[in-house]
């Protein structure tokens, strides 16, 4: 699927007469009667300009294409309503939908000189509208003014919202590739399941209930147990379609562990994942949320979750629901067996050595994993004694404070962020099981015993936790990343191969590759490019986001360059400098940081990383350009010495090695 997609995408841009042509036709029919009904023309201008803020597609004509399709069918529209005007109601399609005519009416009589482009954005009247204003007699001179100027604000207003959702995706896809064909697949399926609703709503449901309900009728005649069953399902009787849902999504579940447990097991890809994935959370890392996520992972910790999983235990004891109480202590034992047995399974490290034994390993995580579980079953029952009205509020509020707890996990490097959605996924698996389980279970204990128990773990559990260790945890949690000290003959003789070759997307898929390493400071390397011809960009990570998104007339020097990241970080530095083989284009250096400490005689310092890209300006209509990478293998190729001259050190005959000189 995500094959046919790049396919289409890749057909369309080479070949954009075809959809030119395609949004014209799509736009003239949406403006006409009874086939303006089926032709999704939303679905489709939504697609197109998604496709033209990723830079597959042309603005300008597209959007004249769409301008001028709705105003030719409006324009008909106002034709008919000039041929036919007093024998409307006897001319096809209003002799036999007379409701069509009589509710244009009475739009245009509410909405006067307007309507005609109030109508644009209504269904069901805005192909009336035009064949009303003809009948009424309206100027054709005034019509085609706003008709066509009606038209231009119908398609921008729908073309323009989707190129910045465009644009969005193909700056992710600098973070992941395949980012724009998957969010692509995620757009076209939402305005699919949309456009498919809408006609369900309509026509399909009555229809297929019209058919269950004979269905029953026959299978009632025959009384076969087969029949019965049949039955059942086709009624739902006794709930039999919510169990059939939650084992599907318990399944689910269980399916998406053992995928990410293949995946580490097998593959490299989930792990630089996860690397790229922690690096860029630790980018926002500051004292204040340290404070605050070291607090809400306290309340994940296994004192205070095997404490409120045995008081909700002993609740349910004191009310002599044995059978009930039975079950929440096996489900919260066995997140509490298998953890630990899965963690030896798979014996992976954690970001931050942190304890021995099994703690020291990391997939799943506990936090999650007990959280899910615990308060997961905790839901259940104060859900199912509340108001109605307040059980909505109540799975939100507790899958909230689940999710801040696994998140808290990654933010802390406690956790890579596979090993938290493999806690998370196991624990849904148990709470939907335990679910399952107490769907038709009458429960005696009443609602104010489930209060006063949330009342303790609020008021009494909780803050004596945090009281009593928070020093501690936040001392623990609180540790700089850990870097590898190299000797500069070491990290010469080979230990510059360890580090990644590429810039490391979040998905864990290479970029575009690393062009060198230097130990040099970066304000020498920096200034040494500088003499160069680069001129260093500081526009920041706003900054590059709106140059990336929204079209400017700007020159192409004064662009701030595309967002990118390496391992989840920012660059230290970004510098351009114009093409010398082709002015139309820039070159764009940027400089990275590394997790590598060169120990020098004199200092210690920095490993850096640097990757070259190129960038160009794709133009849309006067004057005005968006800002575009350029996907060719010659930035990369480009001579190291070409870039930083005087500097390059080649070391056995690889030129990606600065060295500090007499270092």
């Amino acid at each position: 699927m995500t094959q046919g997609l790049t396919t289409l995408i890749d057909g369309l841009g080479a070949h954009p007469a075809l959809a030119v042509l395609i949004v014209f036709l799509a736009c003239f029919g949406e403006a006409l009667l009874i086939v303006g009904a089926v032709v999704p023309t939303t679905v489709l201008l939504v697609g197109v300009g998604t496709l033209i803020g990723a830079g597959s597609l042309p603005f300008l004509p597209l959007v004249a294409a769409g301008t001028l399709g709705a105003a030719a069918g409006d324009a008909l529209g106002f034709w008919a309503g000039r041929r036919w005007r007093g024998r409307l109601r006897t001319v096809w399609p209003f002799s036999t939908h007379a409701t069509l005519l009589t509710g244009g009416e009475a739009f245009v009589a509410r909405h006067g000189g307007k309507s005609i482009l109030v109508a644009r954005f209504v269904p069901g009247v805005k192909a009336v509208v035009p064949v009303l204003a003809g009948s009424m007699g309206m100027g054709a001179a005034w019509f085609t003014l706003v008709n066509v100027a009606s038209g231009a604000v119908w398609v921008l207003a729908q073309v323009l919202p989707a190129m910045v959702v465009g644009r969005g995706l193909q700056v992710g896809g600098l973070a992941n590739p395949r980012a724009l064909v998957l969010a692509g697949l995620v757009v076209v399926g939402v305005l699919v399941a949309w456009l498919l609703a809408r006609l369900a709503s309509t026509r399909l449901v009555p229809a297929l209930d019209l058919r269950r309900q004979r269905w029953v009728a026959r299978l009632d005649r025959r009384g076969s147990t087969q029949a019965s069953w049949l039955r059942r399902l086709l009624v739902n009787e006794d709930g039999v379609l919510v169990v059939l849902a939650l084992a599907f999504l318990a399944l689910a579940a269980l399916s998406g562990l053992l995928a990410l447990m293949a995946g580490l097991l097998f593959g490299s890809e989930l792990a630089l994942s996860d690397a790229a994935i922690e690096g860029f959370v630790q980018t926002l890392r500051t004292p204040w949320a340290t404070g605050v996520l070291v607090g809400i992972t306290m309340l994940g910790d296994g004192a205070v979750l095997i404490l409120v999983a045995a008081l909700l235990v002993t609740l349910l004891a004191l009310y002599r629901e044995w059978r009930l109480a039975a079950v929440v202590a096996g489900a919260g034992l066995l997140g509490a067996v298998a953890v630990p047995l899965l963690k030896g399974l798979l014996h992976r490290a954690r970001p931050l050595a942190m304890g021995d034994g099994a703690q020291a390993f990391s997939f799943p995580s506990g936090h999650s994993t007990l959280a899910a579980i615990v308060l997961g079953i905790l839901a259940l029952f104060v859900a199912r004694a509340a108001p109605a009205r307040f059980r909505t509020v109540t799975y939100g509020a507790f899958a909230a404070l689940v999710a801040l707890i696994a998140l808290s996990r990654v933010y802390l490097q406690a956790h890579w962020p596979s090993d938290v959605m493999a806690g998370l996924l196991f624990g849904a698996a148990v709470v939907i099981l335990v679910a399952l389980m107490l769907r038709t279970q009458a429960v005696s204990v009443p609602g104010r015993a489930f209060a006063a128990l949330l009342g303790v773990i609020v008021l009494v559990v909780a803050p004596l936790h945090l009281w009593r260790g928070y020093a501690a945890a936040y001392a623990g949690y609180d540790v700089p990343t850990p870097t590898v000290v190299l000797t500069q003959a070491q990290w010469l003789d080979g230990a510059w191969a360890a580090l990644p070759q590429a810039r490391i997307l979040l998905d864990g898929d290479p970029g575009e590759p690393m062009v060198l390493q230097t130990d040099l400071p970066l304000a020498q390397v920096v200034e040494a490019a500088r003499a160069a011809g680069w001129r260093p960009h500081g526009g920041g990570l706003a900054g590059e986001l709106a140059a990336a998104l929204l079209p400017s007339r700007g020159d192409l020097l004064d662009r701030a360059p595309w967002p990118m990241t390496h391992l989840g970080r920012a660059p230290l530095a970004t510098l351009v400098r114009s093409d010398p083989e082709e002015p139309a284009r820039r070159l764009v250096l940027r400089i990275w940081g590394t997790d590598r400490v060169v120990d020098a005689a004199s200092a210690s310092r920095s490993l850096l990383a640097a990757s070259l890209t190129a960038e160009t300006l794709d133009p849309l209509a006067f004057g005005w350009s968006l800002l575009e990478t350029v996907d060719d293998a010659r930035p990369a190729a480009t001579d190291v010495t070409d870039v930083l001259p005087g500097l390059v050190t080649h070391v056995s005959g690889n030129p990606i090695l600065v060295a500090a000189p007499g270092a």
